[in-house]
């Protein structure tokens, strides 16, 4: 039976790990657009980018898990894990119009840096009238003209939202973590204990990524 939500928000990424500023910014974004919920659905194998090496996948599910177990808005999704191979964005929105009900079009929340290259996502046109869009602004970013898929302006189920930027990203976490440097208040105090008691990202164990902050949604 379809889970009924009113007015949702789509959080995608490979979150590796997850940490604070995702948080932050999710539950903006909710107070912002009046959502009711934020769905965390963490990639499995991004499209246009290097996969997460030497960590095993339900790691990042079950981090996403334990950072927003105290949030009643926030929900955790593994589709696209437990569907395997390649991350579409398209073939995740048609699951959510399947799994869940709602009364709005579902809000996609991406990074305003994914913009340039919305039109080599897959099958765009239909994924753009099936969701709205949030773009999270970042410095020296500029929705207007960015992208030929913009309408330049706000309106027709685009929006930006400006009002906070966060400079923590994943990759940051893991270096730290790899130089044996505190990650403390970095990521949810559940997450860093897991990461220290299944032994993640230590030297040796994980390899160092590209940064992964900006897909806020997996393509």
């Amino acid at each position: 039976m379809p889970v009924r939500m009113r007015k949702f928000g789509i959080f995608g990424g490979t979150f590796n790990p997850i940490h604070t500023g995702h948080l932050r910014l999710a539950e903006d974004v909710r107070e912002e657009y009046s959502l009711d919920t934020i769905l965390f659905i963490p990639a499995n194998l991004p499209p246009h980018k290097r996969a997460p090496e030497g960590l095993d996948p339900s790691h990042r599910l079950e981090m996403v898990r334990l950072a927003i177990k105290n949030n009643p808005c926030f929900r955790c999704d593994g589709i696209e894990l437990k569907r395997g191979g390649v991350s579409y964005t398209i073939d995740t929105v048609r699951y959510l119009y399947d799994r869940y009900t709602f009364e709005e079009r579902p809000y996609l929340i991406i990074g305003s840096d994914l913009t340039d290259t919305l039109h080599t996502w897959k099958e765009i046109e239909t994924l753009l009238r099936l969701v709205r869009i949030i773009v999270l602004m970042r410095a020296g970013h500029d929705l207007a003209g960015r992208s030929t898929l913009s309408p330049g302006k706000e309106g027709s189920g685009w929006f930006s939202y400006k009002r906070r930027t966060i400079d923590i990203t994943s990759s940051e976490v893991r270096g730290r973590i790899r130089e044996g440097r505190s990650v403390r208040y970095l990521v949810p105090d559940g997450v860093l204990k897991y990461i220290k008691k299944n032994g993640l990202y230590r030297a040796g164990k994980e390899t160092a990524g590209p940064e992964d902050e900006g897909d806020a949604t997996p393509r």
